[in-house]
């Protein structure tokens, strides 16, 4: 089968990405043709149609120039060289389906309604909630509210809960609203679904039960695993969406602890400084690591913090914690409680208490070496049981037969 595969970063960037490049990797060793549609970005990887990549578009956050502004903002709603590179693409490849991952904002509405002109099939997997969530998670500031959202997508604007800027703001909110004045989310053929959660929330919000399909990210088990480190680690992006800020106060009751915190992100600063002022000594902090210097960190490991005050989907960086055999201390929220069991592959706490967090943490830490190696053992057999590539890329194929 010829596969069209979409989205707006062509580097690893985060979770969407490792499922992105994973997809593609594995559908071409199944014996499928797999076309790319993308960004252009100084950081991509390599591509055989990346002289069909949509040109880059900066943020929008921070801009202060009118027009490049406005250059910025009507992209969200259409774009000429999109629908003519895409247009070529599909000229060239033919494709007999397209799957879509991240696209709005930098990939326009003209990557949806050109597909749909092309008369392509489309299966969008959703790996956030933009479409019943201008912010993407329902979050304005660092308060999980869905009453704001539902069928009052204007409150995003009132409530500036994209980055807490009114301008971003008021993007996302017109770019919601365009999306369903043009009807681009009855378009997608079949919506695949990380989650239970996910499908359960958008057929909550009137999205058709039928046009759901429930596949759960895929990840491989590692080959060795090494054994349990004695270290709480937060491995992401350090942001207050992430839960940051939860953990940093849960860590002032967890000082007889070593714990690292790794990543960058906008809340650097805020990090930096809350150590300083609580004497937190004991936090090692990092930023970004990948190839070797991650795996070390995932060896010093032996509890992985989640602590997202929005509703994670699938998370990937759960399964790589489980894939590692480590112990996941999540926050009992979104698709969390699909991929943790309390007590069994790792530990739940309540959303937003630190307090929680901590209790919680600390009794994953003072596990003894055989109840951790019971809670490591399971973790493995969870990613091995549910999250299969295998079984993943079956389920995939069997959407896109059903789609063409």
């Amino acid at each position: 089968m010829r596969i069209l595969q979409i989205n707006k970063f062509f580097y690893r960037r985060g979770g969407v990405e490792v499922v992105f490049f994973d997809t593609i990797k594995g559908l071409r060793e199944r014996g499928h043709e797999v076309s790319e549609f993308s960004m252009i970005s100084p950081g991509n990887l390599a591509s055989d149609y990346s002289a069909y990549f949509a040109s880059a578009i900066p943020e929008l956050v921070g801009k202060n120039n009118l027009a490049a502004q406005w250059k910025i903002f009507k992209r969200l709603f259409y774009s000429a060289e999109i629908e003519k590179k895409l247009k070529a693409l599909i000229l060239a490849n033919e494709p007999h389906v397209a799957h879509l991952h991240g696209v709005y904002h930098h990939l326009s509405a003209s990557t949806f309604t050109e597909l749909y002109n092309m008369k392509i099939p489309m299966v969008l997997t959703l790996h956030d909630f933009f479409p019943l969530s201008p912010s993407r998670n329902f979050l304005h500031g660092e308060t999980l509210d869905e009453s704001i959202y539902k069928n009052k997508f204007y409150n995003c604007i009132r409530y500036r809960c994209i980055n807490n800027k009114l301008i971003p703001s008021v993007a996302g909110t017109l770019e919601a609203y365009y999306y369903r004045l043009k009807k681009i989310w009855q378009r997608i053929d079949l919506y695949v679904c990380p989650s239970q959660f996910m499908a359960d929330k958008f057929v909550e919000y009137g999205f058709p039960a039928e046009k759901m399909r429930v596949v759960p990210n895929p990840l491989k088990s590692q080959e060795v695993v090494p054994p349990l480190g004695n270290k709480i680690v937060y491995l992401g992006r350090i942001h207050y969406e992430k839960g940051i800020k939860t953990l940093m106060e849960a860590a002032k009751e967890l000082r007889d602890y070593k714990m690292m915190v790794v990543g960058s992100g906008p809340e650097d600063a805020w990090v930096q400084e809350f150590a300083r002022k609580n004497i937190l000594s004991n936090i090692e902090r990092i930023s970004w690591v990948g190839g070797e210097s991650w795996q070390q960190v995932m060896r010093e490991a032996k509890v992985i913090v989640v602590p997202s005050l929005f509703y994670e989907n699938c998370s990937m960086g759960i399964l790589e914690a489980l894939s590692y055999g480590r112990i996941v201390v999540a926050v009992d929220r979104g698709g969390n409680p699909e991929l943790i069991k309390d007590g069994i592959n790792g530990f739940l706490c309540k959303p937003e208490d630190p307090t929680d967090l901590a209790r919680v943490i600390r009794r994953a830490m003072d596990t003894t070496d055989e109840e951790a190696a019971v809670i490591s053992g399971s973790a493995i057999k969870t990613l091995n049981q549910n999250h299969n590539p295998e079984d993943y890329f079956k389920k995939l194929e069997a959407i896109y037969a059903e789609v063409v």
